[in-house]
């Protein structure tokens, strides 16, 4: 459905590139993916019917992937996992860490390329009252999380939560607090949500914060099991090191070669902003 979704959205695209294109190969592969666009009335009707559609579908699908996950995780009796709270909690940050990453793809993007004309700072600066939200949404969780967890009747939970802040991993925990929810407030400041080289750390410190989310929840709830036998303290591999630089490596390659081959903005909502040409007097 998401592929769908983004073939869909390329097809206007991918047939501008196809005009301008002098390379036989990047010629034919666009030629492909654009479907037979011309550009004529019928197609940018039917076009936008289909990608209203599947947009439509692909907005619900987003909350229920990351709801599934989340029941994966609710679902199980460990401490620290075993909570209705988790499936918002998990959409807002799915939210909370895309918007982070798109932030901080677009101002290295809008620089690189000298794109200020398109991606204003006005966008710039409603993606970051996004990151707000999301991240109030996201504290929020955290806060409730504790408050279940000191006022309810499971006292393994309570020693858990309690770990996490003060026990051997309370730096991942302090790490993960500060970077979603502390240094995001700084956004409630118009100054800073104009100010490009803020939003391009604050973006930074959001996908680190909410990398050691993941941390936070995983490791720390097996550390520390129902039973105490079980009790460990987990150590990072070199094979998971490896595969965490290597994703790295593979996302940041097909950006660059997405970038590469194809428009970095949709060209026709771009068409959409655009005023009207001025008729010339005769």
């Amino acid at each position: 459905m998401l592929l769908s979704f983004f073939l869909v959205g390329l097809i206007p695209d991918c047939a501008a590139a196809r005009d301008r294109a002098k390379h036989p190969i990047l010629k034919l592969i666009y030629t492909i993916f654009s479907f037979g666009w011309t550009g004529a009335n019928y197609q940018w009707k039917h076009f936008y019917g289909a990608y209203l559609f599947f947009a439509a579908l692909a907005t619900p699908l987003v909350f229920s992937v990351h709801s599934v996950v989340s029941w994966d995780f609710a679902m199980a009796q460990t401490p620290g996992w075993h909570s209705t709270l988790f499936a918002p909690y998990f959409v807002a940050g799915a939210i909370f860490s895309g918007v982070g990453m798109v932030i901080f793809l677009l101002v290295i993007i809008r620089k690189g390329f000298g794109l200020q004309h398109l991606v204003t700072i006005d966008h710039m600066e409603k993606l970051a009252k996004l990151v707000l939200l999301t991240s109030c949404m996201v504290g929020y969780s955290y806060l409730t999380e504790f408050f279940m967890a000191w006022y309810g009747p499971s006292v393994a939970e309570r020693d858990l939560f309690w770990f996490r802040a003060t026990g051997h991993y309370w730096w991942a925990f302090w790490i993960m607090f500060s970077c979603n929810v502390i240094f995001p407030m700084s956004l409630w400041f118009k100054s800073v949500r104009r100010n490009m080289t803020a939003l391009l750390v604050l973006s930074i410190f959001v996908n680190i914060g909410m990398w050691f989310e993941r941390f936070v929840i995983i490791v720390t709830s097996l550390t520390r099991s129902f039973n105490p036998a079980n009790w460990f303290y987990y150590r990072i591999s070199i094979t998971e090191l490896a595969l965490i630089v290597g994703s790295f490596a593979w996302f940041f390659m097909f950006f660059l070669v997405f970038v590469r081959v194809l428009p970095a903005f949709s060209i026709a909502e771009i068409k959409e902003t655009l005023p009207m040409p001025k008729r010339r007097a005769h």
